[in-house]
């Protein structure tokens, strides 16, 4: 999953958040076991995995919040 502005996720539907964290999750852990065998190209792309992650959960909080 490419990095995505905070701006254009939160214009997505709840649901919509909840796909996108699934497969954010199944990048990382793709990502994760690929550099456990060595084939990994970019260990970077492990933090950014991560944030996305992260930023996807703000999101979804933040919604949680301001729809009671």
């Amino acid at each position: 999953m490419k990095t995505k502005n905070a701006a254009d996720l939160r214009g997505l539907e709840v649901a919509t958040l909840r796909e996108k964290l699934v497969e954010a999750q199944d990048a990382l852990f793709q990502k994760k076991l690929q550099h456990s065998l060595g084939k990994l190209e970019n260990p970077a792309s492990i933090s950014l995995a991560r944030r996305d992650i992260a930023r996807i959960k703000t999101i979804i909080t933040e919604k949680a919040k301001v729809n009671g």
